[in-house]
C-alpha cells in the first residue's frame, strides 16, 4: 500500500472519534491553534483534547511547534489529503 493510501486509512480510522472528528475540523478551517483553545472550541478538558492530540500525532495527522516558551501550537500535517477524505 502507498504511504498516502495508508496515511489516509489511518485517518478515517481516527474520525470514527468525535473529538479527534471535531479537533481535525478545527484545525483545517482555523490552521494552527493551540490545545487550550481546541479544548474551549470542542468544549471537552485540556487532558481529554491532548490524549486525542497525542493519538492524532502518531498517526501522523497532526503535528506541533512549540515557541520559546514551550507553548504548542497543532497544525495538520497533510492538509491536501485530509480535504480530500
Amino acid at each position: 500500500m502507498e504511504e498516502r493510501s495508508y496515511r489516509q486509512s489511518r485517518l478515517c480510522r481516527l474520525l470514527g472519534n468525535p473529538i479527534a472528528f471535531a479537533i481535525v475540523e478545527l484545525l483545517a478551517v482555523n490552521g494552527e491553534m493551540s490545545p487550550s483553545q481546541i479544548g474551549r472550541a470542542v468544549g471537552r478538558s485540556l487532558s481529554r483534547v491532548s490524549h486525542t492530540l497525542a493519538a492524532l500525532r502518531l498517526a501522523e495527522v497532526v503535528r506541533y511547534d512549540t515557541d520559546g516558551k514551550r507553548r504548542a501550537r497543532y497544525r495538520l500535517k497533510h492538509p491536501r489529503e485530509i480535504r480530500q477524505v
